[in-house]
């Protein structure tokens, strides 16, 4: 999925189009070689956009992640500070999704919710109230055995 940026008109790519697209530029920019790369032999490199290449697969920002630090020889400084911005990597180089930050509810928020529960819990004192009549079954358990002989 491809989404446009309202502000700049940049487009913006998700974690697996932005996988996509980097394996067809990593080839040479054709699709039909994709399919035919070789990233995944442990004798040479083994790549972790390979099982996501052609668009199966759910990749998340994790797995770019691990593509950036190992770009970066495993210095998270350096995939960090990374200035690479053409990169299509680059918005996920943190192994999160700089689109969904901030969709949950704030720190500020989750600490009203959390007092407001323990509230509650520590109003309940954990018993009961019984119903004053004695519980009972709705057949004789003989009574059920000879109408259900499967029991």
């Amino acid at each position: 999925m491809v989404k446009k940026n309202a502000e700049s008109g940049i487009k913006r790519l998700t974690p697996k189009k932005a996988i996509q697209a980097y394996c067809i530029h990593c080839v040479g920019g054709s699709i039909h070689d994709v399919k035919a790369c070789d990233a995944d032999d442990p004798a040479y490199h083994v790549c972790p956009f390979h099982p996501y290449r052609q668009g199966k697969g759910r990749p998340s920002a994790k797995i770019i992640r691990i593509f950036c630090l190992d770009c970066m020889g495993g210095s998270k400084d350096f995939v960090r500070d990374c200035e690479t911005t053409d990169c299509l990597c680059h918005p996920y180089r943190l192994g999160k999704n700089p689109h969904k930050i901030k969709t949950g509810r704030t720190a500020d928020e989750m600490k009203k919710i959390r007092a407001l529960r323990s509230g509650i819990a520590k109003g309940f004192a954990g018993e009961f109230e019984r119903s004053p009549a004695e519980p009972t079954l709705p057949l004789d358990l003989d009574e059920s055995i000879k109408t259900n002989p499967e029991i």
